[in-house]
């Protein structure tokens, strides 16, 4: 295998591949990009077994050369120091030539580099197929469903199916859902095809789809082993989280006696002020309203007090206190998107929520902390 390629073109797929290619593996191929040179085009993978990247090149696009020459041809090169390699040198145009299905020679107009390869044979066969339900979305739209729900998955692996988003399809709607059983958050999409699913798409992968996706669409593929995303010239393989996930209605109170809405900026300022004295205390807060009074207090016996009133507000209901991680709030009030934020309250000790004047489809529960002061 031979390729003289665009350097910039080939540097940006190998950082998109290398997400999928972790720092450790007790599978050594599993440390390599997998190149894979054809007629038409070039295809570049990368997998840690559980994520799979593969990206494709083509040998042109319009009039402009991606690939100048090649000879076709497979091999396996170390992830780690191609991507360095190629990131650090100078030329517009690289070469990457395998000589004796074991070595690796990368050069540009000034430099030489050998790396060892492997033979392509090494690397362990991967499910590659793309099958199931098809949902297509815009870019903007995918971003926008990950940013209001991945933060209140767990990052914790005592139970794993807590690390997924719970993506639920029934009709024309959809349902994404994530929690870590002290917070939850849940957004509601609308479908034009009807659609009948349900699987847990790890939250990592959720996160890395949106983080690759520039503009345009993006097709979310899934079976009951695998998630498919699909945008451009490249496809992000991913399995599914085995497991029942919690049924969460049972999170959401079903009336809300206590409603407050202010100011989402407001509202965060004055937490983050006062929250600096409760760092001791997990970062505790307590709140207390009157149809009068908004204020925000938070106390240390080491430290001493802090507290903040705020004036512009609505509020229905009697006089009311409750507790609360401030970070859970301000992440609940940072995925509404909205200028005000309705904040909904059951009891003193009973699971409260947050959400958006104007958007229905986003629904933040947060699990209050008993006060002791």
């Amino acid at each position: 295998m031979k390729i003289t390629i665009d350097r910039l073109r080939l540097l940006k797929v190998l950082n998109t591949v290398s997400i999928a290619i972790g720092q450790k593996s007790p599978t050594p191929a599993f440390l390599n990009f997998k190149f894979e040179m054809f007629e038409d085009c070039l295809a570049i993978t990368g997998s840690n077994n559980d994520l799979t990247i593969r990206s494709v090149l083509p040998l042109k696009e319009g009039d402009n050369d991606i690939i100048l020459s090649f000879d076709p041809g497979a091999t396996l090169i170390s992830s780690k120091y191609l991507l360095e390699i190629i990131r650090r040198l100078d030329g517009n145009w690289v070469t990457i030539e395998i000589v004796d299905d074991v070595i690796a020679k990368i050069s540009d107009e000034k430099s030489d580099f050998k790396l060892n390869s492997m033979r392509v044979e090494d690397y362990p066969e991967l499910d590659m197929d793309i099958e199931g339900d098809k949902v297509v979305f815009n870019a903007d739209d995918f971003k926008k469903i990950v940013s209001q729900t991945a933060f209140a998955a767990s990052n914790k692996e005592v139970r794993p199916v807590l690390t997924a988003i719970n993506v639920k399809a029934n009709g024309n709607q959809m349902e994404f859902i994530a929690t870590d059983s002290f917070r939850l958050s849940k957004k509601v999409y609308n479908t034009e095809e009807e659609y009948n699913f349900e699987v847990n798409i790890p939250v990592k992968t959720m996160v890395e789809v949106a983080k690759l996706l520039e503009n345009g669409m993006v097709e979310m593929i899934v079976s009951d082993r695998k998630a498919v995303f699909k945008y451009e010239n490249t496809c992000i393989y991913s399995r599914l989280i085995n497991g029942d996930f919690p049924k969460t209605s049972r999170m959401i109170p079903d009336s809300y006696p206590y409603v407050l809405q202010v100011s989402a900026e407001n509202f965060i300022s004055a937490m983050s002020r006062v929250s600096l004295l409760a760092i001791e205390r997990e970062n505790i807060v307590k709140v207390s309203i009157t149809r009068e009074e908004l204020e925000i207090s938070s106390k240390s016996d080491q430290i001493g007090s802090a507290n903040e009133k705020i004036t512009d507000f609505r509020y229905a209901g009697d006089r009311f206190d409750i507790s609360f991680n401030v970070n859970y709030v301000i992440d609940a009030i940072r995925a509404a998107q909205s200028e005000d934020v309705i904040l909904s309250f059951a009891g003193e000790m009973s699971a409260f929520r947050v959400t958006a004047p104007n958007d229905s489809s986003i629904i933040q529960i947060i699990t209050p902390v008993r006060s002791y002061y």
